[in-house]
């Protein structure tokens, strides 16, 4: 070997020797401040430096989202999953006890090393070993902190999966099963991700055949839960024959949901199964059809418009709250005469534009649409963060000065004309 590639190659074992004690150091530093978090100061000292060196070669490999062997997921798919993941987990804490938090990465990676060693080794493994594994009892596997970590894994896991799932295509189901959070003897950090194709027809609908989907979503074990309901709890009198019915939503619906909300279709659809397989299906009956109430963030932004086709149910499209066919829209209507075109042109017939007028600010603006019934549009600001679109803020009072010839702010102008004379008397 020549003596400029045996200086490279001494260079190169040097880095990676100057990298690995680096790596170490980290994991200790990590460890002493999980176990002041944790149980307080004074416990770290009393774990033998040999000890630490155990755990850090057995410390798990960084937790992976990977295709499932019996599902082909895109590379993509998994790609665009790892990267959710790793947004979903940054800055989230846990809150202890005691009042300290930790980084959920953190306890997911050293954290549970320092959890499921002191769990499994015996008391007498090391001098300070059961006062140690006394003094963890109430973070360790089946106690409640160690649930609290399971729960929030499980949940930004499924956010991930939502966040990738489409009616039009598939629903993405996940198995954690595999990672040490839920099972400590797991030499693996893996969860896998399973791509499940949504169910997809067509039928006829006034005479034209239109693409439907199946309303349904995946469960824990990977089988279709597939919503039916009764039509009496969409407000439908059938006599004797109120039997659980299949429900179906049209592509055309599922359109006007992604045009009229604009944030990630996944949250969007997830709503929708969420909805119709709720016991009690909030709904109004209004002019023969029936309108089902559709939330976001707890708050009402539309409505899905219903009907019943024989034996099966038909989610034909979504109106948004200010849409001409919702109650809340034609009293909009009727206050300040605006029209569907007038809506359209102002562009608060769907929520990322609405959302840019910050009408909540406008007191005259916020007393017509509180009026009007669409109070619960007016918080709904930070949902922009998940639209794919980004809209530039307008101006309310343009829409002031297209209503200013209203009946409604005419009146009101006239109220503050008289208000102001009283005051001047």
């Amino acid at each position: 070997m020549s003596k400029q590639k045996k200086k490279v190659l001494n260079n190169n074992t040097a880095d990676a020797k100057a990298q690995a004690a680096m790596h170490h150091k980290r994991f200790v530093e990590r460890i002493d401040g999980l176990c002041n978090a944790m149980i307080g100061p004074g416990y770290f000292e009393k774990i033998p430096p040999v000890v630490l060196d155990q755990m850090y070669a057995t410390r798990y490999p960084a937790l992976k989202i990977k295709a499932s062997p019996d599902s082909q997921v895109a590379k993509v798919t998994v790609l665009k999953a790892n990267k959710l993941l790793e947004a979903f987990l940054k800055n989230q804490y846990i809150d202890l006890r005691n009042g300290s938090r930790v980084l959920l990465p953190v306890l997911l990676s050293e954290g549970l090393i320092l959890l499921n060693f002191l769990h499994m080794i015996p008391n007498h493994y090391f001098p300070h070993a059961t006062l140690l594994k006394e003094q963890f009892k109430e973070y360790g596997p089946e106690s409640e902190g160690y649930e609290a970590i399971q729960d929030m894994l499980e949940v930004l896991v499924q956010d991930v999966t939502i966040f990738l799932s489409d009616l039009k295509v598939s629903v993405l189901r996940a198995d954690y099963s595999e990672t040490p959070v839920f099972n400590m003897y797991s030499r693996r950090n893996d969860i896998f991700i399973m791509e499940i194709k949504t169910e997809k027809s067509t039928m006829v609908v006034r005479d034209k055949k239109r693409e439907v989907v199946r309303l349904g979503w995946v469960g824990p074990e990977m089988e279709w839960i597939w919503v039916k309901v009764k039509p009496s709890a969409l407000g439908f009198d059938v006599g004797s024959f109120d039997i659980p019915l299949d429900v179906y939503i049209q592509n055309h619906a599922l359109d006007r949901l992604q045009e009229r909300i604009d944030i990630t279709p996944g949250i969007m659809h997830s709503i929708v199964f969420f909805i119709f397989n709720d016991p009690e299906i909030k709904h109004v009956r209004y002019r023969d059809r029936t309108l089902v109430e559709y939330y976001v963030a707890d708050q009402k932004i539309g409505y899905l418009h219903v009907e019943l086709h024989v034996d099966k149910f038909l989610i034909h499209t979504f109106l948004f709250l200010t849409n001409n066919g919702t109650p809340e829209g034609i009293k909009l209507e009727k206050l300040a005469a605006l029209e569907k075109d007038d809506k359209k042109h102002l562009e608060i017939d769907k929520l990322s534009t609405f959302n840019s007028y910050h009408i909540e600010k406008n007191e005259k603006l916020r007393k017509l649409f509180v009026e009007a019934g669409c109070e619960s549009l007016l918080g709904l600001g930070h949902l922009q963060e998940f639209s794919a679109k980004e809209i530039k803020d307008k101006d309310p009072e343009s829409i002031l000065k297209y209503l200013s010839d209203s009946k409604y702010f005419r009146e009101e102008e006239h109220e503050e004309d008289a208000a102001g004379g009283e005051e001047g008397k």
